[in-house]
């Protein structure tokens, strides 16, 4: 005799999207998924409003999406008594308005990064958030990686000693091409907010993330194809650029450098980073995420010293459990997943966050960065940074 499934007893969190594009399909597969991996959490995160300009496309990407409520007044929904979450994956230049005043609204606030583009934009944001009732998160996925997260134990728990240097790159070939125009490019079409904004940020984050705070900056910020120099939206003084090449002074003293380039043929979407320490190394690449490579000095014969793969797909090893086990892959998606379950979970259930999770404070010290390396560039001189 068939029988009628009955859905689990769940706390529900009800979320309200701004933006239905790349980023937007992102974060609702990550809310569709969560009940599958986390069972135990009991968290049902309900998909009530989409929110975008477009309504002829907007009504289409609501009904595929699994939204119940569609809308393109985002001032509509971020009134809404309904909504707990308001989770901004709209283009750069409307993070800040909507966000400040879904936090004035007293519902929990996710940006996609960059929190804003203007300096001053995010520091209202990060202002907004600290008088807020509201939690208030910026999106920095790469941190949720378990090769990342492993690294990051690994680091705190002393078994490397004392950091030396840290060099992190993140290339991607889209322009590459000197026929392609701005419009056929991300990082100078639309808000035309050039690669390190776009892709830099999350070069930076993982420098703030696994090393400590940035102290100071001495950088070169370029545009190799002048007609793609366009002015960013809502930045004056600001134009799309292509590369970056930093020197970076850790408060902890170490030393770094970083580099984001959109001209790098050959890389895809290319994150790598390497930590050099007292008692070892540690490299990683999103070309292989699941692996994490280790150099322990006190791990081993010294004769057959080198990098050491491991591969963090074991239960035993941070996040990894919950998937398909042991030598099973988790891809770029499960960076999103992981990160948003634990905000999920944080706010459904009044916990404490993770301590992983990127607040507004991250996201506005990560823009002060971007706007420091950009006056080194202009001045030729070392910038200190200043919070």
């Amino acid at each position: 005799m068939l029988k009628k499934t009955r859905p689990a007893d769940a706390k529900e969190l009800r979320i309200a999207m701004l933006g239905y594009g790349f980023m937007g399909r992102c974060h609702t597969n990550a809310y569709r998924v969560i009940p599958f991996f986390y069972p135990e959490a009991h968290i049902n995160p309900r998909l009530l409003i989409l929110c975008g300009q477009q309504e002829d496309n907007l009504e289409r990407e609501a009904a595929r999406f699994g939204f119940e409520e569609f809308g393109n007044d985002w001032k509509e929904v971020v009134a809404d008594p309904r909504v707990d979450l308001f989770d901004n994956c709209g283009p750069d230049p409307i993070h800040p308005e909507p966000c400040i005043a879904a936090l004035k609204n007293g519902k929990h606030v996710l940006c996609e990064k960059p929190l804003a583009l203007s300096l001053d934009a995010a520091r209202q944001m990060r202002d907004a958030a600290a008088s807020a009732k509201g939690k208030a998160l910026c999106v920095f996925n790469y941190r949720f990686m378990p090769a990342v997260r492993f690294a990051k134990d690994l680091i705190d728990s002393g078994k490397l000693g004392t950091i030396y240097n840290f060099r992190v790159s993140y290339q991607q070939y889209y322009g590459h091409d000197s026929s392609l125009t701005p419009a056929h490019l991300w990082y100078c079409s639309g808000a035309r907010s050039g690669i390190l904004q776009g892709i830099g940020s999350h070069a930076i984050d993982q420098g703030r993330f696994l090393v400590g705070e940035i102290k100071s900056v001495s950088s070169l910020v370029r545009t190799f194809h002048p007609e793609r120099a366009l002015p960013t939206v809502g930045c004056e003084g600001v134009t799309a650029d292509e590369a970056t090449v930093s020197i970076l002074e850790f408060q902890n003293g170490a030393v770094g450098v970083m580099e984001a380039s959109g001209v790098a043929p050959g890389r895809k979407n290319f994150l790598s980073w390497e930590i050099n320490a007292s008692k070892g190394s540690l490299r990683w690449d999103l070309e292989h995420p699941n692996s994490l490579f280790a150099c322990l000095s006190d791990v081993g014969d010294c004769t057959l010293r080198g990098f050491t793969e491991i591969s963090v797909t074991d239960p035993s090893h941070p996040y990894a459990g919950k998937f398909w086990g042991p030598g099973h892959n988790l891809g770029w998606e499960q960076g999103h997943l992981l990160e948003k379950y634990h905000i999920i979970d944080a706010l459904a259930h009044g916990k404490p966050l993770s301590p992983f999770n990127a607040t507004f404070e991250d996201g506005y010290r990560n823009v002060a960065i971007i706007y420091a390396m950009r006056e080194s560039s202009r001045t030729g001189k070392k910038v200190e940074l200043v919070w």
